[in-house]
């Protein structure tokens, strides 16, 4: 009995392992959506929805910085357990941001209905831009709440029921997407983001908005701005950063492209959504830490730790996607085969940058946003440089731009070893034992056996075989210390 208490007080304090598990299983379920998506949508609409979903994602910069403040400053005022600021807090970002994307909301459907007079429901694929463009701000809107809510529900301290409410959400969120396709077609690619938002904020509304008011002090929102802006800034040059390969594309290439490069998206997007959940989880606990103590050793050293775990769950889903993207193209979305071998070349670039998301994050804990803005400019100075040179000057391919964006991933998290190391005085090495080594000594084997063997699925045990030992052998030498 003893035992068993112990072990669930220790399941218990391993709070990100269920945040974990349930964001593989919603990964993996809007891994399904758009797979079935690419199934019944073609590669020219599909690259309109995902030119849609750019403007969406700069959108999102309207909020001028409050909710990165937000995201910063109150999981470290629980720290210091100074509630009423953190209510102010809450207050002051709700207040802010439903103001903020209502006045975007009114003017950016009136520019939609100004552009696309005439054409709509004429022509099919401007039709198609209306009704994507007209769909950002209110998906912009939802998907801003949801994201806050979600966050708040963490920052204190609920990361178990945050994963349980994520898992339901996004069960239901899949069948009314699956629905909407059936049905609508290009139109119904809207629907699981959309209605995942909507059950996100009303299934975390009680621990998260319950009891927070409207509150209009415009002095407060300044003060929020002012600490945001520049965590804002950096984020948007993340943003320029992700979607610098798409630029590329739309330049050099065509919608068609970017519709084929939506799979490579993909593959991006379900490596990096583990090893990001888990990182979240970690910086809003060293948040906690710093806020309590002040101390950037013990902030290193934990982060150090942190990180040693996320490089081994980044190397393994590395591993995942490697393998198993090739064989979702083949069989269910023939129409996209061309962006098979450009996943590939892009998830192990990415799987070593997911390593030191952490490192990236002590920046921001530590305030220090000259540096954060620096190391951003940095990799898209990266990205720009190597998705168009080897586009113009090496093959006009998506394959090129993979390359590109990956070989710029791997450079950036280099840099963030180096300044860390020289800034704080810290071993270079031991931030690197901590962060590629371990994601490189399980995906390396994998990718030489999948040279190696025409037979994929003898590849893939031998890899999965190698991988289970690599990791078991990491995770005791890091559990025994």
């Amino acid at each position: 009995m003893r035992k068993l208490k112990t072990l669930l007080n220790k399941l218990k304090s391993a709070d990100f392992i269920l945040v974990t598990l349930s964001t593989v299983a919603c990964s993996a379920m809007s891994f399904v959506f758009s797979v079935y998506s690419k199934s019944i949508v073609p590669t020219f609409p599909l690259g309109i929805y995902s030119t849609c979903l750019i403007v969406q994602t700069y959108m999102n910069y309207a909020q001028f910085g409050v909710l990165n403040a937000y995201n910063r400053d109150y999981p470290q005022a629980l720290g210091r357990k100074d509630y009423d600021n953190a209510a102010k807090l809450k207050n002051t970002a709700m207040t802010f941001m439903l103001l903020i994307y209502l006045a975007i909301f009114i003017v950016f459907e009136a520019w939609v209905l100004i552009r696309y007079h005439g054409t709509i429901g004429v022509d099919q694929y401007k039709t198609y831009y209306a009704f994507g463009y007209a769909m950002c701000p209110v998906m912009i809107l939802l998907k801003s709440f949801d994201d806050m809510s979600n966050a708040t529900v963490r920052m204190n301290g609920k990361y178990n029921k945050s994963a349980i409410i994520g898992f339901i959400r996004t069960v239901m969120a899949l069948g009314i997407g699956v629905l909407g396709l059936k049905a609508f077609g290009y139109y119904g690619l809207y629907a699981m983001t959309a209605s995942s938002a909507i059950l996100g904020i009303l299934l975390f509304h009680k621990d998260s908005f319950k009891g927070a008011k409207l509150d209009f002090d415009l002095s407060y929102m300044k003060v929020m701005i002012l600490g945001g802006l520049p965590l804002l800034i950096n984020s948007l040059i993340w943003t320029i950063v992700q979607n610098v390969d798409k630029h590329v594309i739309l330049t050099f290439l065509d919608t068609d492209a970017l519709g084929v490069y939506s799979v490579p998206t993909m593959g991006f997007t379900t490596m990096v959504l583990v090893p990001q959940t888990i990182s979240q989880v970690f910086y809003i606990k060293v948040s906690h830490l710093y806020g309590a103590n002040q101390d950037e050793k013990e902030l290193l050293d934990k982060a150090g730790y942190f990180t040693s775990i996320t490089a081994v769950i980044s190397g393994a889903a590395c591993l995942f996607v490697f393998y198993v993207m090739p064989i979702f193209v083949h069989y269910f979305m023939p129409m996209y085969t061309d962006g098979t071998a450009a996943t590939q070349i892009l998830v192990i670039g990415v799987a070593i940058y997911s390593t030191t998301m952490l490192f990236g994050n002590i920046f921001s804990v530590l305030k220090l946003n000259k540096s954060l803005i620096a190391n951003s400019v940095a990799l898209c100075i990266f990205n720009v440089i190597f998705s168009s040179a080897l586009v113009v000057f090496v093959e006009r391919s998506i394959n090129m731009v993979a390359i590109g964006t990956g070989l710029s991933y791997a450079l950036y998290s280099l840099l963030l070893i180096v300044k860390l190391a020289r800034r704080f005085k810290y071993s270079m090495t031991k931030l690197l034992i901590n962060s590629w080594v371990p994601m490189i000594a399980i995906v390396a084997p994998g990718v030489i056996f999948y040279m190696m063997f025409d037979n994929l699925y003898l590849a893939a045990v031998l890899a999965m075989f190698t991988a289970l030992c690599v990791c078991g052998i990491l995770l005791k030498l890091r559990f025994s210390k």
